[in-house]
């Protein structure tokens, strides 16, 4: 019984870790479970991601500022609450701190409505690269924008913003950053 138990846990587990958090109306729909590709971009180039939004300490940030400082970048949707969020960001600690010097840059956009509880988990996990929010949870200006309905979610970008690639998590993003900045 207990065997059974615990293989049904991991079985969950692995699930969880597979789908990520999502929106309660799209969980419901196994076909949305998944976050949509990027839908919307700026009006001037279809394929490049724009945006401004607050930092933690409540200054405005140009993320296309954040990305000219990076060959490339990977925006990442996620949130303090989200279990699979936490479980993949030592992931994207690992790859900031091996590939930050050759040209990888990171944007947090988290999902958050509480300060707080983002800025403990931002040090709980070892985040240091830049964070914005505009703490309005699933209805983040910035996640409506583009589609995303289901977190982790990464967008890789270029240093201009236009979208290289989307949806990676684990070995595929490795993979992905590896490749790229090796070129």
């Amino acid at each position: 019984m207990k065997t059974a138990y615990t293989l049904l846990t991991l079985a969950l587990a692995a699930t969880l870790g597979l789908t990520g958090c999502c929106k309660k109306k799209a969980c419901n729909d196994a076909s949305q479970q998944q976050p949509a590709p990027v839908a919307e971009t700026t009006a001037d180039d279809p394929s490049v991601i724009s945006f401004t939004m607050a930092d933690m300490d409540g200054n405005m940030v140009d993320v296309k500022q954040v990305f000219a400082k990076s060959r490339i970048t990977i925006v990442d949707f996620w949130a303090s609450w989200c279990g699979p969020c936490r479980n993949e960001m030592p992931v994207l600690v690992e790859l900031y701190s091996q590939y930050h010097d050759k040209g990888l840059g990171i944007l947090g956009v988290s999902l958050d409505e509480d300060r707080q509880q983002w800025a403990d988990a931002t040090k709980q996990m070892g985040i240091t690269w830049p964070q914005v929010s505009d703490l309005q949870g699933w209805d983040n200006a910035a996640a409506v924008k583009y589609g995303v309905r289901g977190i982790p979610f990464a967008v890789i970008v270029d240093s201009e913003g236009k979208i290289l690639k989307a949806g990676l998590r684990g070995d595929e993003l490795k993979a992905f950053v590896a490749e790229t900045l090796a070129k």
